[in-house]
């Protein structure tokens, strides 16, 4: 495994009652030695919100310290991304049954819930888990992504293709929750899994914020700010212009690099915006978000190959598409032959119907390739149904050019 280190990270929040709400029922925490930051919106009758916020914060603070071992086992490349992942699934967890315990036990606080929107940094490596409709943003070279999704019924209907983009913020249900935390016994938190470089900006905020955001662009100069303290301040006061109907919480995280490890810290950089750049130039994966392709990247290994090493051998069976991030390949069908450079890829129609290559992949001096499988290609389908019938509608499309007789034709 890789040791995951060179970079480090620091936050800075506030959070304000807004000026409209009498009690503010948002929550927050930022725990820099330890890489840990939450938000969570509450929700129920008088100050239960506040009430099931307060509790979930102070869950998760507790489920992640306990489990520090681990995190440093990561950091050295002795832990894997999974176990980090059930980690945050096991912290959300405890945060839903605290909050639901509390709830049954008081009329005062029945029904209560509240959204949870966490991120944990890992050195190069960070995590989120998130449920309801705060969210948190990825600002990198100076554009803003929103990496979560709202679990809301009107981001649901629109997710499903049945209402359009546009009627989201308008919609009857634009704030009616799908998931919480505490109104049911447990609940299923969206985790995503990514690589961070130095400089990158994360923002994690409620919804008193994000309900006035009509994009992400317009955060695009705000994350820019010189100073980062400033960042969460200018942004409630956004808010509190912009009709401040809620509370307000926003959070905002920079990742820096260690003064000891600039080399590896450029490296990690190199390497990131390389398998994006990558991704970027497959006919599969050009045009999406920065959101969707994290998730794709999440599912893919990264590769390194040496000289005359074959990565793919002609007539073995082949089901994954490999995409060139640096180095160069020879391809060799027969006795025919030719070079794959960066960006290049192959093997995408096997992702659909698998056969036997047609080439052998052989590395050249170094090469370093993105490789997507069959199996995880599929379980990101089944788990994203829209992104998947995207992605099968472009396959398709490729795999009939394919098996036309003077079409296009996959090189391996």
């Amino acid at each position: 495994m890789v040791r995951h280190r060179g970079m480090h990270a620091r936050g800075y929040g506030q959070t304000d009652v807004g000026r409209r709400r009498e009690q503010n029922e948002d929550a927050f925490l930022i725990d820099d030695a330890l890489g840990l930051y939450v938000v969570c919106d509450g929700m129920g009758g008088h100050l239960a919100g506040e009430v099931a916020s307060a509790t979930s914060v102070e869950a998760v603070g507790q489920a992640v310290r306990l489990h520090e071992d681990l995190i440093a086992a990561f950091k050295r490349g002795e832990s894997d991304a999974d176990a980090i992942m059930n980690l945050m699934r096991d912290a959300v967890g405890a945060a839903c049954e605290n909050v639901f315990a509390l709830a049954t036990e008081s009329l005062d606080h029945a029904g209560m819930g509240c959204t949870l929107t966490m991120l944990l940094v890992l050195g190069d490596k960070a995590v989120l888990a998130h449920v309801g409709d705060s969210r948190l943003y990825l600002w990198r070279n100076g554009k803003t992504s929103q990496l979560t999704s709202d679990h809301t019924m009107a981001s649901e209907l629109f997710r499903a293709g049945l209402i359009g983009f546009e009627e989201v913020a308008t919609h009857p249900y634009a704030h009616v929750l799908t998931r919480a935390v505490g109104t049911q016994p447990s609940v299923n938190a969206d985790v995503l899994f990514f690589d961070v470089v130095p400089g990158d900006r994360i923002l994690l905020c409620s919804d008193g914020l994000a309900d006035h955001l009509e994009g992400e662009s317009l955060l695009d100069d705000v994350l820019e700010a010189d100073r980062l303290a400033s960042i969460p301040e200018d942004l409630v006061s956004f808010a509190n212009t912009s009709g401040g109907h809620d509370n307000v919480t926003v959070l905002v995280v920079e990742i820096g690099s260690d003064e000891s490890n600039f080399q590896i810290a450029d490296e990690l950089s190199s390497e990131v915006l390389g398998k994006f750049a990558a991704l970027e130039s497959s006919f599969l994966f050009d045009g999406l978000s920065v959101a969707v392709l994290t998730r794709i990247l999440h599912c893919c290994e990264l590769e390194d190959h040496i000289d005359g090493a074959t990565i793919i051998r002609e007539g073995a069976p082949c089901s994954q598409l490999i995409l060139l991030i640096d180095g160069k390949l020879s391809i060799r069908a027969g006795s025919a032959t030719r070079e794959l450079f960066p960006g290049g890829h192959g093997g995408s129609t096997t992702l659909l119907a698998p056969r036997a290559a047609r080439s052998t992949v052989v590395a050249v001096d170094f090469a370093r390739v993105l490789v997507l499988r069959k199996e995880p290609f599929w379980d990101l389908v089944k788990e994203r149904p829209q992104l998947g019938v995207s992605l099968l509608d472009r396959l398709g499309a490729r795999l009939a050019a394919d098996l036309a007789p003077d079409g296009h034709r996959d090189p391996i």
